[in-house]
């Protein structure tokens, strides 16, 4: 679930989670999900691959299940607090939640990847703040063929393709997000209506 905005982890060990376009594809994620956050919020970035938003929120919490991904993370934001967190499959780790709670839940491509995306939610509502959000991203079912093709043709993550789940629509999300106990608040599509934001807050 590594996702850049970092064009370095070309050629490096990291290569094979990455695509030609996929630092293009992670700035229109973010530039759709940071609007519904702030610089002052208390963040947790769920699947937080490589990225620049420990240098963005001062109170930035950071998980992902490929050690690959964190020991560079690590590396880069040394100040920063990252934790391996398959939330799909685990209950959150100490250092997750004796941050608790988050103002901001970022969950941004990865519930396409998840086994079930009721339970992640559910993990993930748990830890909000009053008047917490989570902010995901995922793609529209109408997008898998382009990300098929786009895998095929090395513009995408082939690894993030191959680990698809499956893909959720409004009605679907919607549905997970009840499940978990939250509201879908705001619904967006963006990058020609392949891909989708919700903004979610507890019932």
């Amino acid at each position: 679930m590594a996702r850049s905005d970092d064009a370095a982890a070309s050629g490096s060990r990291l290569a094979p989670y990455f695509g030609l376009l996929t630092r293009r594809v992670q700035r229109a994620r973010l530039a759709v999900a940071l609007p519904h956050a702030s610089p002052g919020d208390r963040l947790l970035d769920l699947g937080c691959g490589l990225t620049d938003l420990p240098a963005r929120f001062p109170s930035y919490v950071g998980c992902d299940r490929n050690p690959l991904v964190l020991s560079e993370m690590r590396t880069r934001h040394p100040d920063a607090a990252f934790a391996a967190w398959d939330v799909d499959s685990e209950d959150p780790p100490a250092e997750v939640v004796s941050r608790a709670p988050y103002d901001v839940v970022l969950m941004l491509a990865i519930l396409e990847h998840l086994p079930s995306p009721v339970r992640a939610l559910s993990r993930a509502g748990a830890l909000l703040a009053p008047g917490g959000r989570v902010l995901a991203t995922t793609p529209h079912p109408l997008g898998r063929l382009p990300l098929e093709a786009g895998a095929r043709l090395g513009l995408l993550s082939r690894h993030a393709d191959e680990e698809h789940e499956t893909l959720l629509d409004r009605t679907a999300l919607e549905r997970a997000a009840r499940s978990a106990g939250l509201e879908l608040t705001v619904y967006a599509r963006f990058l020609a209506g392949l891909n989708q934001l919700v903004v979610l807050t507890r019932r």
